[in-house]
């Protein structure tokens, strides 16, 4: 079985190892010039002896030439920055198989799992599906439920996933290796495709519950700085959690506490309690950025630089 594998995201080694615990090692593996996974993924690639191939478009003509070349009988997905083509997924004698990072046909697009957390959900998965043009619309072959622990992050689920996402890895190869895949079960309706995440959904709109808060912080781990300003100086969080109890008659972004590492700032609903930030490209405790900022109760957090801050 020649298996070419696409994957960019630094977890995506747990397809990597399945495929070669099933004896079928990729004849090729595909990353991006500069994902974020091209360390660890080179890393593991080397380590089994597997090559490896930077593409800035897997979709140009020379890129698919050379996928032809090798003559592969199943292309494989785990977390592509690009969508492939119908050029490039007919150079696979069976077709291409996504690896997708939700329940499909729920959390359509990229960063599934950020949005997935942001709502709250208590659980996700992972699917395997044909790949076609339509964005993670194709006939599913299989899926594998995973459990969202309550102080999950985007990079903490990422691995659940992923490592859940691996199993299937062997019942796709089962499959392929008996001749054909099936064709698969169309998701009874779309579902809802997401946008790719921009920096300004990383903002913490303070008159947004602590709840909502905790979420979007958690959300945010892994993929973009959740992020908000004191004094017109940018933050970002990095360890948060909610309180429902909150300090009477304090505005939203109003500090109600410093001190035991824990920043405590007002929100709409709740307080929400920082513990540890970024700040100058360095982290700091909540301790820390106090003193470095001289942050005091009584002064605001604000979602807008040219808002600054007030003395208590």
């Amino acid at each position: 079985m020649k298996v070419v594998l696409f994957a960019w995201c630094p977890t995506a080694t747990s397809y990597l190892d399945a495929l070669i615990a099933d004896g079928a090692a990729p004849v090729l593996l595909v990353t991006g010039p500069r994902s974020p996974g091209d360390g660890t993924i080179a890393t593991r690639a080397a380590k089994h002896g597997v090559a490896l191939e930077r593409s800035e478009d897997v979709n140009a003509d020379p890129f698919v030439d050379r996928i032809r070349s090798l003559a592969p009988d199943l292309l494989l997905i785990a977390g592509c920055s690009q969508i492939l083509r119908a050029p490039l997924r007919g150079a696979a004698r069976l077709g291409v198989v996504n690896f997708h990072p939700s329940l499909l046909p729920r959390y359509r697009g990229k960063e599934p799992l950020f949005w997935a957390l942001l709502d709250g959900e208590t659980r996700t998965g992972c699917t395997a599906h044909h790949a076609t043009d339509s964005v993670d619309a194709g006939p599913i072959l299989l899926t594998r439920e995973v459990a969202i622990s309550s102080r999950a992050t985007s990079a903490s689920l990422a691995r659940d996933v992923d490592e859940a996402g691996a199993t299937l890895v062997a019942q796709v190869l089962a499959m392929a290796r008996a001749g054909a895949l099936p064709s698969g079960q169309l998701p009874a309706e779309p579902g809802k495709m997401f946008p790719p995440l921009r920096k300004e959904h990383g903002l913490l709109d303070l008159s947004r519950s602590a709840i909502e808060l905790d979420r979007l912080v958690r959300a945010c781990v892994g993929e973009i700085p959740a992020f908000l300003f004191f004094a017109g100086m940018k933050v970002v969080a990095l360890e948060a959690e909610p309180t429902e109890a909150a300090v009477r008659g304090a505005a939203p972004g109003t500090v109600v506490e410093s001190g035991g590492g824990v920043l405590r700032i007002a929100t709409a609903a709740g307080d929400l309690l920082v513990r540890r930030w970024l700040f100058l490209g360095r982290v700091h405790d909540s301790n820390e950025l106090a003193t470095r900022l001289d942050i005091r109760v009584g002064m605001r957090f604000t979602c807008n630089p040219a808002f600054p801050s007030v003395g208590a």
